[in-house]
């Protein structure tokens, strides 16, 4: 069993709360986005031969994770720096006495 240090598992939770959350209630522009995203790829594929429509949803589904990719590292890493930042204005002195 591989031990798992605090911070790691304060992050996994978070995440599983956090990536619960269907973003097209929470943002506008992920819903508009969202919408004209799928209407550009129903364009394309109206437009692309029959055996292109598969590498046409294998290019989407990459997207799709390296979205997916980048959002855990950007979530990861303000985490972490929030933490930084508590334990610094913890530790915090002032200069004068």
């Amino acid at each position: 069993m591989k031990k798992e240090s605090l911070f790691s598992c304060a992050m996994d939770s978070m995440e599983d709360v956090s990536l619960n959350i269907p973003m097209q209630q929470v943002s506008n522009d992920y819903y508009f986005s969202d919408i004209a995203a799928k209407e550009y790829e129903d364009e394309l594929r109206a437009a692309l031969p029959p055996h292109l429509h598969r590498t046409l949803s294998r290019l989407a589904d990459k997207n799709n994770e390296r979205q997916a990719a980048s959002m855990t590292v950007s979530y990861r890493q303000g985490f972490s720096d929030s933490i930084r930042f508590i334990m610094q204005a913890l530790s915090w002195e002032p200069s004068r006495r």
